[in-house]
């Protein structure tokens, strides 16, 4: 090998070498410097997408989306118990009372000859309703006849005790079977027998139902009619379970009927029902009312204000409730929760637990707002429109931050 060929690849290598130089110092003579991924701050990563889960449970929403959701807040509201300070207003219905309605019955077997009253009739106590055929009341009054004929003969003999105690006896018998002192009477005295037996009206009332038919057949006890003394009723408010703190046995009422709109009723608190109706969350309160003229009608519905002042719902920590709008409830399944705001366009997903203002047909509408139970304090700003765009996003936010 010559020395200009040596020359040459020493020329060459020099060149190499150059040239890798200047590819390390990013072809300028300065070192290549290290590029740095930059993270974008906050703000800016807000604007590029509708919106970031910064915890669990929690949502920011950029402005543009806040703007696009169309999000409303409103403060939860602490409202007074409806009439804590003038009465509990709820709805009621008028009953008969217990011991003033009976149904009417024959005390013997037998056939039923004629009705004498029928529904709707108003009855004194003792009417005769019903005359009934019976072989057991034919019976029982030639017992009497024969028996007082006996004690007439042995009186004054030393069989008189026993025959009088037989005459005693088939009276007894009688008055079991409904018939009155003045028939017993009346048979003893003439020996006349009644081809009929009456049936008696227990007591002064209104004949409210009819259950049988003349020429029907029937045993003893069978209804013939259903009797009510409608001078006294019972109007039975249903109350709601969180106002049960405010009931008391005693406690005065008012009631007022949509048939009726001049009248007013009073009557008081009788006795509270144990049982609490699962479906509607009320309790009944029975009210005694007299009805004089008998314009309380059993079945008709009412509106009860009862006495319930402001002192003792204070008492019971009853005077003011949480309410929110029914619009700004989430369902999912069975549970129920809002959005709470916790900072500009930043939302906090809570559960809570609400009832409704008021009962089932009461005459105080719930417009449209729920009472809180839990879960919320008074004053919280809460998404009224806009939450299931809330529940959407964090829904999205929630997907992404797990991917």
């Amino acid at each position: 090998m010559t020395n200009s060929t040596h020359i040459r690849r020493a020329l060459h290598l020099v060149i190499l070498i150059a040239l890798l130089a200047l590819s390390a110092c990013g072809g300028d003579g300065e070192p290549a410097k290290e590029q740095k991924e930059e993270t974008p701050h906050a703000g800016e990563h807000e604007e590029s997408g509708p919106a970031e889960q910064a915890e669990e449970g929690r949502i920011t929403l950029s402005e543009a989306a806040y703007r696009t959701a169309g999000i409303r807040v409103e403060a939860v509201a602490a409202e007074a118990v409806a009439g804590a300070g003038s009465g509990l207003q709820v709805p009621g219905q008028v009953e008969f009372e217990p011991e003033r309605v009976a149904m009417v019955s024959p005390r013997a077997s037998g056939r039923i000859e004629r009705l004498t009253v029928v529904e709707g009739d108003r009855v004194r106590a003792g009417q005769t309703v019903a005359l009934v055929s019976s072989r057991e009341f034919l019976i029982a009054q030639t017992d009497l006849v024969q028996a007082v004929r006996r004690a007439r003969v042995l009186a004054g003999t030393q069989d008189a005790a026993g025959a009088e105690a037989l005459a005693d006896a088939a009276r007894r018998r009688l008055r079991l079977l409904g018939v009155s002192d003045a028939a017993i009477r009346r048979v003893a005295d003439t020996g006349e027998i009644a081809a009929v037996m009456p049936v008696p009206a227990p007591f002064g009332g209104s004949i409210v139902e009819t259950h049988a038919l003349a020429g029907q057949a029937l045993e003893a006890g069978a209804p013939l009619f259903k009797i009510a003394d409608l001078s006294s009723v019972d109007v039975a408010a249903e109350v709601p379970e969180r106002s049960m703190p405010l009931l008391r046995i005693g406690q005065r009422a008012a009631i007022t009927l949509a048939a009726y709109p001049a009248l007013r009723f009073e009557g008081r608190v009788e006795r509270l029902r144990d049982q609490l109706d699962p479906a509607t969350r009320t309790v009944k309160a029975i009210i005694h009312v007299p009805n004089p003229q008998r314009s309380l009608r059993p079945g008709m519905f009412a509106s009860v204000t009862l006495d319930a002042p402001a002192e003792a719902a204070l008492r019971t920590g009853a005077a003011t409730l949480l309410t929110i709008p029914e619009a700004a409830l989430v369902t999912e399944g069975e549970a129920r929760y809002v959005f709470v705001e916790v900072g500009p366009r930043a939302f906090e997903r809570r559960a809570v637990r609400v009832e409704a203002l008021s009962a089932p047909g009461s005459t105080v509408p719930a417009v449209g707002r729920v009472a809180v139970r839990s879960g919320l304090a008074a004053g919280e700003r809460i998404a009224v429109s806009g939450a299931f765009t809330l529940k959407s996003e964090m829904g999205k936010a929630g997907f992404e931050h797990g991917h």
